[in-house]
């Protein structure tokens, strides 16, 4: 099956990746959505009970026309695709970088398709879904500098998605970043992965590790190896 126009279908019960594009074969019929416009998606996302429902949405979402690539953010491999893309446009031209292109630009660097998503009034969304060959990521972005504002940040972020992406301007101390990571874990039971920058590299943290008994030793030879 061609990945790029892979149809979604149900998952299993025992897949652990949020959206995954299960092969035909499997399935008598794909299922699907009838939207109207992505803002209404987006909040339809948020009624879900299954994860089937859910790859059914954001699969929905990613092929709306009104989505257009970026270029210049985009690699031969991976591109970045955005909503009025003239207001970018507009933003690069004064000399800023918004912190969620600067996150995508990342992304597509580790070989993500990234779509941006606007913040629609009164109805809670996250900041990207993420594409990556058979999978789709429901995810939350957040820029921190270090302090403790990053906590309130994750807090909010968990709200929106069960996947946050961090994107470290300042790099915090090992020990401080591992307790982040727990805690976060912790106080946000819906919450499956964080998503960690250093500089242009990415560290994914997944329940599952966070768990173990010797994770902030593993996490401490990990975030020093990791250039």
């Amino acid at each position: 099956m061609n990945e790029e126009t892979a149809t979604p279908y149900p998952l299993r019960t025992e897949d652990i990746c949020d959206v995954v594009c299960e092969p035909t074969s499997d399935y008598e019929k794909p299922i699907v959505y009838q939207g109207t416009t992505i803002n209404k998606a987006i909040a339809d996302y948020y009624t879900c009970n299954t994860n089937k429902d859910r790859v059914t949405i954001l699969q929905w979402i990613v092929e709306r026309t009104e989505f257009q690539e970026l270029r210049r953010f985009s690699t031969n491999e991976n591109a970045v695709y955005g909503l009025n893309i003239s207001q970018y446009d507009d933003i690069l031209l004064s000399g800023e970088m918004p912190n969620n292109l600067a996150i995508a630009q990342k992304l597509v660097t580790n070989k993500f398709d990234v779509f941006l998503l606007s913040n629609p009034n009164s109805t809670k969304s996250a900041d990207f879904i993420l594409r990556k060959r058979n999978c789709l990521y429901y995810v939350e972005g957040k820029t921190s500098t270090g302090g403790s504002a990053l906590v309130h940040q994750l807090g909010k972020g968990a709200k929106q998605a069960n996947r946050i992406v961090i994107d470290f301007i300042a790099l915090p101390k090992t020990r401080d970043i591992t307790q982040l990571i727990q805690s976060t874990f912790n106080n946000h039971i819906n919450l499956v992965e964080l998503m960690l920058f250093k500089g242009k590299s990415l560290i994914s943290i997944k329940r599952k590790d966070y768990t173990a008994k010797d994770f902030a030793k593993r996490f401490k030879q990990l975030w020093y190896k990791t250039k």
